[in-house]
């Protein structure tokens, strides 16, 4: 089912394509769903312990608890996005998220702080992101890969400042306060940069993705055909990618919350281990643009097996890093194959099954990623135990990318696909 379309009044239709204010507006909103990300939450986690009394492992357990339960729900939401289009869904999202946050200030207990890692998971790390994608996903074709690239370059840069700014709110007012503090700029943010900013589709306006100009061809022959939900789950394609997906989010993820650890195990102090998330940031930044970049040409079929490549190669380097060049090469190559990973699995789903179900679709890669990721750091801390220490894991752990990379490989003629836009040059050429 398609979003109704936008009946704002046509006199606040820009003069140039929006499609390039769509990237920053959701970028905007990516950042603000930093309380509900882990990186955000991970600020509260001691004085959580402190307040409520309640051991790490207690902590930890409520969060993956929420996390795995909000998961269940991703389908649903995108199924509901799809419906009625990321403006209106966002709004609700957001203001939904403002509220999870205020009930966050008045915690009490195990039991009440779980339902509250299941809503700031839900909506944050869930509905609100998986809305800032979609967003973008409508309004380009042709430079779809870039833009979303883009878009999460500048996410991932604006939310590395949100545990900071955080910190800053707990050491002035306290942690309860600081999620009231969350709360009310979601609210005077997030809310209001959805209701008058986001236009669902650029047909709202006027206007056609990328910004191209009108093409006299007939629509129903011009228009990307949209896979159901269901038909995208009977596809190679879709399997093929979650199988990258879903191991770049299991081994990535362990190797993020087991970094101390990790280079703990060559001598790196708590404090130097930390520093090395800084040239991870870099790579994340170098992967997400130029697979991207990459998305949009004649390479894509070719791109999940690289990534998943690129996730074997890290776990190598994890294992066998000691000299500081090679820590730091470990730590640049870390972050490019989160950064490829994201931007590879956001362009490739709506260019192998179309925009019209891709809330969907994306709802349910979301479920399998999320599912992936509650699991990465319980998967290396059972690894270090088997194989002795979590380099050895990190070597041993090198089979599974090389397998899901051959299995992409195999499957590669299935991420060929034709844009709209070359469609259209095809057809009045």
């Amino acid at each position: 089912m398609n979003a109704a379309p936008d009946t704002r009044p046509a006199a606040r239709s820009p003069a140039g394509f929006y499609g390039r204010r769509m990237v920053g507006l959701a970028s905007l909103v990516g950042i603000l769903t930093g309380p509900g990300q882990s990186i955000g939450v991970s600020v509260f986690r001691q004085h959580l312990s402190d307040g409520l009394n309640l051991s790490d492992s207690a902590i930890a357990t409520a969060y993956l608890l929420g996390t795995l339960l909000s998961s269940t729900c991703q389908p649903r939401i995108g199924r509901w996005v799809d419906q009625i289009g990321v403006r209106r869904a966002s709004t609700v999202f957001g203001v939904a998220f403002a509220l999870v946050l205020a009930h966050m200030s008045m915690v009490r207990g195990f039991v009440w702080l779980a339902a509250g890692f299941f809503g700031i998971r839900l909506l944050g790390q869930g509905a609100l992101s998986l809305t800032s994608t979609v967003a973008v996903v409508h309004w380009f074709d042709r430079r779809r890969g870039f833009a979303l690239g883009l878009k999460m370059t500048l996410t991932m840069g604006g939310m590395s400042v949100v545990p900071i700014l955080l910190a800053v709110a707990i050491d002035a007012w306290g942690w309860r306060i600081a999620w009231l503090a969350a709360s009310a700029v979601i609210a005077l943010a997030a809310v209001p940069v959805s209701w008058f900013g986001y236009v669902n589709r650029p047909a709202d306006l006027g206007q056609l993705p990328d910004g191209a100009p009108p093409v006299h061809v007939d629509q129903t022959g011009s228009a990307q055909p949209s896979a159901t939900r269901s038909k995208a789950l009977r596809s190679t394609a879709f399997w093929a990618l979650a199988a990258v997906t879903a191991t770049n989010s299991l081994l990535g993820t362990g190797l993020l919350f087991h970094q101390t650890n990790l280079l703990g195990e060559v001598g790196y102090s708590n404090a130097q281990a930390a520093a090395m998330f800084l040239p991870q940031a870099g790579g994340a930044v170098i992967g997400g643009l130029t697979f991207g970049w990459l998305a949009d040409r004649a390479a894509r079929p070719m791109l999940p097996t690289v990534v998943a490549l690129l996730l074997a190669s890290t776990l190598l380097l994890g294992g066998t890093s000691v000299t500081f060049p090679t820590v730091l090469l470990y730590s640049v190559v870390l972050g490019m194959t989160m950064g490829s990973g994201a931007a590879v699995q956001s362009s490739l789903l709506p260019a192998l099954f179309g925009v019209g179900h891709i809330g969907s679709i994306s709802g349910t890669f979301a479920l399998i990623s999320v599912l992936a990721s509650a699991l990465g750091a319980l998967t290396f801390s059972l690894g270090s135990t088997v194989f002795g220490d979590y380099r050895s894991a990190s070597l041993w752990f090198t089979v599974l990318p090389l397998a899901v990379a051959l299995f992409a490989y195999l499957s590669r003629r299935h991420f060929a696909v034709e844009t709209t836009s070359s469609r259209n040059r095809r057809i009045t050429g």
